[in-house]
């Protein structure tokens, strides 16, 4: 994986768990995530930070949360100006994936993986006569960001499920869900998307009877 393809992982991440704060003057990118079940995921998106945008960064945990913060100007004017991301509090009803990702497989592959690591996840849905009929779920209370990720992922040859629609709990927002049903959507996942989560990536393997 090239610096492109780590730098559009790390944009996945961004859209979903992560801010960039350009309030009061300072300058910072973070991410936040869960205490326990990301701590290595964590370590992962530090050393891609690293190689990446050659700032080095650590997770603590912090008010109940798991947190990373850059600070850094360049980076936070290299992701606003160049790449087209948006900062402030209004990111989680706006964002949306950058045209020269979309129009490239290649990155948005790793893009769609940095997002499902932080706001997807895997699990068994229920299915009359299944025991294990395993699902992938992406979570966005950016419309546009949901409609483009379902179009991305047919235009793959995936099987999605048509948008669903719930009451954000945190805002009077509403939220969407992308959905994938059965083990042939979760074995093709794998074999072209993947996780770099361990704890998803786990899940997801224990769901195709691999682990």
């Amino acid at each position: 994986m090239g610096k492109a393809e780590m730098e559009a992982e790390l944009i996945g991440a961004l859209i979903g768990d992560g801010y960039i704060s350009l309030a009061c003057k300072k300058y910072i990118v973070g991410f936040t995530g869960h205490p326990e079940g990301d701590v290595e995921y964590y370590k992962y998106l530090a050393n891609l930070i690293e190689i990446v945008w050659g700032k080095k960064i650590i997770a603590k945990v912090r008010l109940r949360g798991l947190r990373m913060k850059l600070y850094s100007k360049e980076v936070c004017n290299h992701l606003v100006a160049e790449v087209g991301l948006v900062a402030g509090d209004k990111k989680a009803y706006s964002a949306k994936i950058p045209e020269y990702i979309l129009i490239n497989w290649d990155l948005l592959k790793h893009t769609i993986r940095g997002f499902a690591d932080t706001d997807g996840s895997v699990f068994c849905s229920k299915k009359p006569g299944v025991e294990k009929y395993p699902a992938i779920e992406l979570n966005t209370c950016s419309l546009v960001l949901a409609g483009q990720l379902r179009e991305a992922l047919l235009g793959h040859g995936f099987r999605v499920a048509n948008l669903r629609s719930c009451s954000s709990v945190l805002s009077n927002h509403l939220c969407y869900k992308v959905c994938l049903h059965g083990k042939k959507n979760l074995a093709k996942w794998m074999d072209e998307i993947g996780f770099s989560n361990p704890t998803k990536r786990l899940k997801a393997l224990s769901l195709l009877g691999v682990y």
